[in-house]
């Protein structure tokens, strides 16, 4: 899970968000979701559930475009995750510079470690859900089938485990 969090957090910026699994990469950029994956056409997801193979739609049932607004907003809880633990990251770091070897540090430290803690079991659930939301779509979407292994079940279920 740490590797996984490590390359989360490194790989967010303010807006825009990549993941980058064994097998293929999810970008967020504004408001369109990228899955990019080796020899296979590139897709892309929209907030409100299009599905575009090579840019061109595919056609979608109700339950389709649903589970794609659900893939589209796990994905964006993982993002918002990242973001905020590199943010808590980054004002821990700040807080032990200015406050060295102070007695509040140890205070400081702990709740630096429990905030962390927190963020990390709620990006543990963010995972489980995005993998629930992928295994559907691959069992009701054929056409989503290719993009289905970029993000790896294996990850959620380690990082509850963790």
């Amino acid at each position: 899970m740490l590797l996984a969090l490590c390359t989360l957090l490194a790989a967010c910026e303010p807006r825009d968000f990549t993941y980058r699994g064994e097998n293929g990469r999810i970008s967020l950029e504004g408001n369109v979701l990228t899955l990019d994956v080796d020899n296979v056409p590139e897709a892309t997801i929209g907030s409100s559930g299009d599905f575009f193979i090579d840019g061109k739609a595919a056609s979608l049932s109700p339950a389709q475009r649903g589970l794609l607004v659900l893939y589209y907003q796990s994905v964006t809880d993982i993002r918002d995750q990242a973001n905020g633990m590199k943010a808590g990251v980054t004002a821990a770091k700040n807080a032990f510079v200015k406050k060295p070897g102070s007695d509040a540090e140890q205070k400081l430290e702990e709740s630096v470690e429990s905030q962390v803690h927190q963020m990390s079991v709620k990006m543990c659930q963010d995972e489980v859900n995005l993998a629930s939301v992928q295994a559907q779509l691959i069992a009701q979407m054929p056409a989503f089938k290719p993009y289905g292994d970029i993000f790896r079940e294996k990850h959620a279920d380690e990082c509850t485990k963790a």
